[in-house]
Parts: structure tokens; sequence; C-alpha cells
């Protein structure tokens, strides 16, 4: 069987294709995977073209709920060309939709999809029909059927490592797919590659009424968080930097990586400073993130910790977003941190309908207390359908009205949010300055000048900053990394303005 598996991620860096892709190739099948970075009308013909010279046994394509308007564009030109090849979609977005999809794809895979696809490829080579495949939605007569759901994945061991440069790679560059090289590969990972992506469980403790787990938990009936056994987590990292000797940085994508034990994270320590002893970034929740585990991390490398306070209205927290942790415990955890020299980067959501002015001050008032330096990662409130805060919305708004999906990294740049965006780089006493003051328009007119520099002048200087205290304050290493963090930086807003123009 050979199969053309499509990303439409605006990097490589795709966890879910790349898994697929390796566990293919593990079972004897021959599989390709193509990058999409830009979504433009050529990057369309280009894949196109590309199928009609590889002529697959079936195509596959993996997308989240922004990227699903130009997933139904190559989905309907594959579809138009090739009819008689087999399109399967899936990902968080077909996996909430599958109807919508079935308009244009031939089956959907809902949820976790390596052992789906894997029985596709046996059942072609055999000659079977797709039909008796769990975790497959398709249309039969018109109507769409669901097959029943096979059990969550536990044993994570078992799949092999996604690669960082896959083999049988290909990428959109220059209006054609053209086989994925080194040089290619730089240009289209993020940092130029010297920062490796990887995860060591499936699954979150937590339920947050926007994000997709929120479903996922629902349509399997759990929230069991799976994970990989320290020793297969680490011998994928053996493998990459062997691979890559210019690695600089892992960075952890688990939704919540303190959720594992501490017995967990002290044998992950000890072999981590003996085989890897980089610099590495995890994600967390207050509620996980104990001065135990920091100590132990912290020994190994621990650089940076990304965690949520989403709003500083503890309201908001619990009555909306499902997120019962409260500001005290935040800012705990944030002490902890700083106490233990590790870099923060915390996020915030913004444009939400269901607060007010006085919400977001409360976020505000937060941030004023958090220990300085660190850095805001801001998001504008996106209803994802499947979602709780979908649901809300349709409650609050009306059922009539559908929200958009938009790139939630582009929140609306009111005065409120610019404020929250800078709290971290100026005094306490400044941000209740321009709060008392910010209905006077002189004020407002001072102010956007004082948030222009400081957003393009001081906020990379602390985010440089940032970078050398989670080095361990190496000059050397720091300077390694900040050129291709900057050029990453530039070329994801490029490549956003690229796909909007076209």
């Amino acid at each position: 069987m050979k199969s053309i598996l499509v990303s439409l991620l605006p990097t490589t860096e795709n966890f879910g294709i790349k898994y697929i892709h390796s566990f293919l190739l593990k079972n004897g099948h021959h599989s390709s995977i193509v990058f999409l970075p830009r979504h433009t009308e050529s990057a369309c013909a280009a894949l196109v073209d590309f199928i009609d010279r590889q002529r697959p046994d079936f195509v596959g394509c993996g997308f989240m709920s922004y990227e699903a308007p130009f997933a139904r564009r190559i989905g309907t030109a594959v579809k138009k060309r090739f009819p008689e090849i087999p399109l399967v979609v899936g990902g968080i977005h077909p996996t909430i939709n599958p109807e919508e999809c079935l308009d244009y794809a031939d089956y959907v895979s809902l949820g976790e999809s390596e052992e789906v696809m894997l029985e596709m490829a046996e059942h072609f080579d055999r000659g079977q029909s797709f039909y008796s495949i769990q975790n497959l939605a398709y249309k039969k007569d018109g109507t769409v059927v669901r097959n029943p759901l096979r059990p969550l994945i536990d044993d994570l061991d078992r799949f092999p490592f996604p690669e960082h440069l896959p083999e049988h790679a290909y990428v959109y560059s220059g209006d054609t797919i053209q086989p994925m090289n080194r040089a290619l590969f730089r240009q289209f990972t993020r940092y130029d590659g010297k920062a490796y992506n990887i995860i060591s469980s499936r699954g979150c403790p937590f339920s947050c009424a926007y994000c997709c787990n929120s479903f996922l938990s629902k349509l399997y009936g759990s929230k069991k968080l799976r994970k990989r056994s320290p020793q297969n987590f680490l011998a994928e990292m053996r493998k990459v930097v062997e691979q890559f000797p210019d690695m600089m940085l892992m960075n952890i994508h688990d939704d919540c990586f303190l959720a594992q034990s501490v017995e967990w994270h002290r044998e992950f320590a000890r072999d981590y400073k003996k085989w890897i002893n980089l610099p590495f970034i995890v994600r967390s929740t207050p509620l996980h993130l104990t001065e135990e585990k920091i100590v132990v991390l912290k020994e190994a490398g621990l650089g940076w910790v990304t965690m949520g306070l989403q709003s500083g209205s503890e309201q908001t927290n619990r009555d909306v977003f499902y997120r019962k942790v409260s500001n005290d415990t935040f800012l705990e955890a944030t002490r902890l941190c700083h106490k233990h020299g590790i870099s923060g980067y915390y996020d915030v959501i913004l444009d939400n309908p269901f607060e007010n002015d006085d919400n977001v001050i409360e976020t505000i008032d937060v941030l004023k207390k958090v220990p300085k330096p660190f850095q805001l990662q801001l998001f504008s409130l996106t209803f994802y359908k499947g979602t709780d805060i979908y649901d809300m919305y349709k409650e609050k708004f009306g059922s009539d009205s559908d929200p958009d999906i938009q790139n939630y990294f582009r929140y609306s740049r009111s005065y409120l949010n610019k404020l929250v965006r800078i709290t971290p780089l100026i005094s306490e006493g400044m941000v209740d300055y321009f709060l008392a003051k910010r209905s006077r328009p002189l004020i407002r007119c001072g102010f956007n000048v004082l948030y222009a520099f400081l957003s393009i002048v001081v906020e990379p200087l602390s985010f440089f900053l940032l970078m050398l205290k989670s080095f361990g304050n190496s000059l050397t290493m720091t300077l390694r990394i900040a050129w291709p963090t900057f050029k990453t930086k530039i070329r994801e807003r490029l490549t956003v303005f690229g796909s909007e123009a076209s």
C-alpha cells in the first residue's frame, strides 16, 4: 500500500502525521509526507500535480479547525481530479465535525488514528472494504455512518518514534513540492530545527471548556492520562541528538508534563542529565507545579515553564473555563519558578465575550503580582464546535449565531488588551496610572506610543534575557538560538500574511 499524508501546519512539526507515517513504515507500507506550510491556490495545484505523479493508493490529511477552509479546498480539488483515490481526513476538526468533512472526503478517522490508518492499509492490500474499520465515519446511501471507537491506546511505548526529519518527506516551496532536504528542513522547521518537539503522554487531567480535551473526554468517556516510560521517552531524545548534534533545546509538549509522578520525574531527570544534558521546556497547570518536582527537573536542565492563568477573574475561570485554580495558586506557582531561576511563559485568553472590562482589569491586577521577568502568551478566545464553551456561546448569543474560527493568536488591540501585554514590562505604578487615566485622550495617545516602543524594542530584549536565564546565563548558547528564534518569528508572520493574501 502506498499513501500520501498531508500536513497543513505552517511548520514541519506535526505530531499526528509523523506518528502515523512512522507507524505505517514500521509495518511495511510505503508512506510519504507532504508539508503545505502556505495555504494558497498554487499550493493546492502543486499537491494535485504531486498526487498525479505519485499515484498513491490513498491520501490522508490531518488538520485543526483554523485549517479547515483550506482542507476543504484541497479535498475538493483532489476528489475532482482523482475520484478513484480514497481520501481520509483526521485530526481534531474532522473528529468534531465529521459530517462537514464528509462533504468532500470519503472517510473521517475519529480520535487516535495510527491503528485506523494501518488497518486501512492492510484492508487495501487484501482488497477488502474499509466499512468495518473502527473509528471510521463515512457516508453510505447518503447517510453518515459512525463506526464504534476502539479503546484509547495505553501502551504508547509500542509506537516508533516520529522522526524530526522524516524519510519520504516533501515540502511546498517555490510553487512546487520538493523532496525535503536538510536546507529545506531548516527553512520550514521552527528555530532551524535546533529545538525538538516531543511528548511523553497523551491526554490531560483537565477538561477546560475551550479546549479540545473537553470534547475528547466526552467522546471517549475518559480523562485518562496515558504516559510513556521514561526509558522510551529518553530513547527518542537520544536518537535525535545523535542525528542532529547541533540540537540545543528539548520542547516537551505534553498538555501537563508535571502531571507525571515524582518518581517518574526522578527517573527521567537522572538519565536526562547523563544522556541529553540540554535545557528543556515543559507545560504545566499551577495545580501540578510543586517545589519537589521543580527542584528535580531544574537539576536536570529545566529552563522554561509554560503555564496558564487564562483569566484573573476567578469567576471566569471557574464558571466559564471550568478551571478550578485560584489566583493564589497561580501566583504561588510563578513564585516557585522565579525562586528556582526558571523562565516563565504564562498564557492569558483575551477577547472573551463572557467578560467585561472589570474582568480584564482583574487579570491585569494578578499579572502585576507575578515576579518579573516573565513573558505572556496571549490568545484570542476561539469557539470550537464540540467544546463546552461553544455551547455556552450558542446559548448566550442565540442558536443562529456561529462564531468564526479565526487565528487564535490574533487578539484585538484594545486599550486594555495592550495593557495586559505590557504589564510584565512596566512597573506596578505605571500599570495603575494607565488604568486610572485610560479615559483621557492625551494619555491614550502617549500610551500607544509607549506600547509601540515596548512591544517592538523592550519585549524582544526581555525575551532574550529570559532565554539567557534558561541557558544558565551562557551568552554563547543564547546567541546561537537567538537568531533562529528571530527568523522563526518573522517567517511565521510572513506565512500568515501570505496565506491570507492569496
